[in-house]
């Protein structure tokens, strides 16, 4: 059981996320709340058990879910945290990620999507809407590598560079001289490396690096 801890200052918000938690057989909501304040308490609870999962409104009254995340992560080690709001503004995605949060999702994202995210997230991957993966993209065009790809091989990276250019995993078989099954065994395992859950994410932080740049 996935233990859950839901924050946002809105209380239609508030309520819905909290009910969607609820509604998953494999996720148990263990609190809520409604400032960064009334999240920190929580850790000085002797009786509470630490959440797994925090999902955490960008913008609180006092403060915002960035800080807030980090500051719960320092008091709770384990806790996977994935900020999620209405903004997916280029300098929170990154200052998100910079901080050594999860993920970052949109509010407009489909129920069933942030319920697989939560689950993603619990397993240790690295989880962005597409909004954000959109974001990753633009902010980082111009920075160095992320440290991230040094855990890829040179087969790893063939392969992703290929994928950001948006070649399907047929040509990107026949380009490399292997079976389609091989590369989809590969990129199984490139999700891990990565740390992400998706393809997708795989591909937007391949874009992010500089891959499927013309030459």
């Amino acid at each position: 059981m996935i233990r859950v801890l839901v924050v946002d200052d809105h209380p239609i918000v508030l309520s819905g996320l909290s009910a969607l938690v609820e509604s998953d057989d494999g996720l148990e909501l263990v609190a809520s709340a409604r400032r960064a304040a009334d999240a920190l308490a929580l850790t000085e609870r002797p009786e509470m058990t630490p959440p797994d999962i925090a999902l955490l409104d960008l913008q609180l009254p006092d403060g915002d879910g960035i800080t807030l995340g980090a500051d719960l992560k320092r008091r709770w080690p384990a806790l996977r945290v994935v900020v999620f709001t209405m903004h997916a503004d280029d300098r929170s995605v990154t200052r998100s990620l910079g901080s050594g949060l999860d993920g970052y999702l949109l509010k407009d994202s489909d129920p069933d999507d942030v319920l697989a995210a939560i689950h993603s997230a619990a397993r240790g991957a690295l989880v962005l809407g597409r909004g954000a993966q959109a974001a990753v993209v633009a902010a980082a065009a111009a920075a160095p590598p992320p440290a991230v790809l040094a855990a890829l091989d040179s087969r790893d990276l063939e392969i992703l560079e290929l994928l950001v250019q948006g070649l399907p995993t047929s040509q990107v078989a026949a380009r490399l001289f292997l079976a389609p099954k091989t590369i989809r065994n590969r990129v199984s395992v490139m999700l891990d490396k990565l740390a992400v859950a998706t393809r997708d994410e795989a591909i937007a932080l391949g874009r992010a690096a500089g891959l499927g740049k013309a030459k």
